[in-house]
């Protein structure tokens, strides 16, 4: 079966031809997943050394073709206007505390530090959590990603006005000036991203900028005035 002449019903329309792709790919992929996850179990009988590094390697591309997939779904929802959020109250002080800690090992292994800022007191936002939780992760990932030598990471959640605000800054590789305009764009990429990380799709920022804007609250990003970058996002609080 043709990929691109494939059609998935939507009102009538055609489908983007990599939304299709998408879409006849995430089954297959769930299904070799799995496979490797019971091959990996022992469940199949036992495997050696060897064969566990090449299965868990095989899994790791997976699950990261299966992360890509997940992305250009999203923004096929976002583009046909069917990304709808219900706001609920929730801390997102904790939400962050939560992330830091399961980033930490990866942090420590990338020779990063991870530094956490808040007032005392924060009231709660309104937002869809788990979407929130994607963005933070993406924002604080990125600055993992796309540090070179001894990483700093600084997060920070201030009250102001009706909002609460996040940052997250680095001492990474930082954004050329000339790609300023397109950093919250579909596909965009820094040629020096691409060196460090040729796997990334360029959807994530894309993503968060829907997700944040859909929540009633703003996302962007400054030049630190040495290395990196600081990006910001804020969330209207219940």
């Amino acid at each position: 079966m043709s990929f691109v002449n494939s059609k998935i019903p939507q009102k009538g329309k055609i489908t983007d031809p990599i939304s299709v792709v998408a879409h006849q790919l995430k089954s297959p992929l769930s299904v070799i997943k799995g496979y490797l996850e019971a091959l990996l179990s022992g469940d199949c009988g036992e495997i050696n050394s060897l064969q566990r590094e090449y299965l868990s390697d095989a899994l790791e591309n997976v699950q990261r073709m299966k992360r890509n997939i997940d992305d250009f779904l999203f923004v096929q929802k976002i583009e046909e206007k069917k990304l709808k959020i219900v706001p609920k109250p929730f801390s997102l002080e904790k939400l962050t505390s939560k992330i830091i800690k399961d980033f930490s090992l990866w942090a420590k292994a990338s020779n990063c530090e991870i530094f956490f800022q808040k007032p005392k007191k924060l009231t709660k936002v309104l937002g869809d959590s788990q979407l929130i939780q994607g963005v933070i992760e993406n924002l604080i990932s990125n600055a993992i990603k796309y540090t070179q030598g001894r990483g700093k990471i600084e997060i920070k959640i201030l009250q102001k006005d009706k909002n609460l605000i996040f940052s997250c800054k680095d001492n990474g590789i930082g954004i050329p000036r000339e790609d300023f305009k397109r950093v919250f764009t579909k596909f965009y990429r820094s040629q020096k991203a691409i060196e460090l990380d040729p796997s990334g799709t360029g959807l994530g920022l894309y993503i968060n900028k829907a997700i944040i804007k859909q929540s009633g609250g703003e996302i962007w990003f400054k030049k630190n005035k040495g290395q990196g970058v600081t990006f910001y996002f804020s969330l209207p609080i219940a």
